[in-house]
């Protein structure tokens, strides 16, 4: 899988040739770790992903991942200086292989944008953790383990790489959370 995801980051000549060997190293942690969790999406995606910069005036985000343009967005001034560049990396690669449509893991119409962004940071602390001083989304991180302890990790898990909204849901409603 890896070799094939490879071979899709070579043909893609949008991507500096650092960013490929970034990408690669990631996708094999991720691969490692969540060996059943389908790549097919990543694979159709990396083929036209584009970078473009994201700029500071505009946004005060190190990165962005919009899954309609296929476009990842860097503010390159804050990357590698007050944050850990692996880890938003490996942020924004959940969010490249969970994309779909015009959302990205189980945040469908933005009904569970903190959950998502929080899941998506607990994954990533999971994976390569983080080196940075700054916590980005550390309110999310937080509701999102409360919510994780009520719903249950498998309920979350499913949904978020499944794009399954109505699943989480079904559990939030099971466990007794109000929507």
């Amino acid at each position: 899988m890896v070799e094939e995801i490879e071979t899709i980051l070579n043909r893609n000549q949008s991507l500096t040739q650092d960013l490929k060997i970034h990408f690669l190293e990631l996708v094999a942690i991720f691969h490692k770790q969540f060996p059943t969790v389908s790549l097919e999406n990543l694979k159709n995606r990396l083929q036209t992903l584009k970078v473009d910069r994201l700029n500071r005036y505009v946004s005060t985000e190190v990165s962005k991942y919009d899954p309609v343009l296929n476009t990842l967005m860097v503010n390159e001034e804050r990357l590698g200086k007050d944050v850990d560049a692996k880890h938003v990396l490996m942020y924004e690669l959940l969010s490249i292989i969970t994309a779909k449509d015009n959302y990205t893991g189980f945040n469908f119409n933005h009904q569970f944008e903190a959950l998502n962004i929080g899941y998506t940071e607990i994954l990533t602390n999971y994976l390569v953790g983080n080196e940075s001083e700054e916590f980005i989304h550390s309110d999310e991180i937080i509701a999102t383990n409360l919510i994780s302890i009520s719903v249950g990790n498998d309920i979350l898990l499913h949904a978020f790489f499944n794009n399954d909204y109505m699943s989480l849901t079904k559990g939030l409603i099971d466990a007794g959370i109000e929507l």
